[in-house]
């Protein structure tokens, strides 16, 4: 069976964008970062005990769950290194540009009759930009119950419940 090429071409490219819009209607889950699974936390530890958390959304991840998710990766180090309270400094949510949808031209010939013009439709579609939650914190674990340290075990906790995270 023979498919004429612009068939094949047309049916990739619909593929492919079919397997984009999977990855863009789903909220980026609680993982480590990956450009290829949409986002996630990373962090640095920049000096002893201080480390600089942030969580990358995809298109559909909200402010606020990226937010919440770099403040549960801060919460985690925290109880890893068997620290049970945290030191919260400047958590900040900011929107990134990370993609490019083109605008597209689509024409409708219908025909009228044999000496009647046609009837043409021209429709356009303006670009889109696609932008991405990231929030960033600075963070420093703690013994004890200091004062304005937060409980790393509730923050974990209430979070996890709130997103529904094992």
């Amino acid at each position: 069976m023979h498919i004429p090429k612009h068939l094949a071409r047309w049916s990739v490219i619909t593929a492919a964008a079919g397997m984009s819009a999977c990855t863009l209607f789903q909220q980026t889950p609680y993982q480590p970062y990956s450009a290829w699974g949409g986002g996630g936390y990373s962090e640095t530890e920049v000096q002893p005990g201080l480390f600089l958390v942030r969580f990358t959304g995809n298109e559909s991840t909200t402010p606020g769950r990226a937010a919440d998710l770099a403040l549960l990766r801060a919460a985690d180090i925290c109880l890893q290194r068997g620290k049970g309270y945290l030191r919260v400094g400047g958590l900040a949510t900011k929107a990134v540009q990370s993609g490019y949808v083109p605008g597209a031209t689509t024409s409708t010939v219908i025909p009228t009759g044999p000496d009647s013009p046609p009837v043409v439709t021209v429709t356009t579609l303006p670009p889109t930009m696609l932008y991405s939650p990231e929030s960033g914190i600075a963070v420093t674990c703690t013994e004890g119950n200091q004062e304005g340290a937060w409980d790393a075990n509730y923050l974990a906790r209430a979070i996890r419940t709130r997103y529904s995270i094992t």
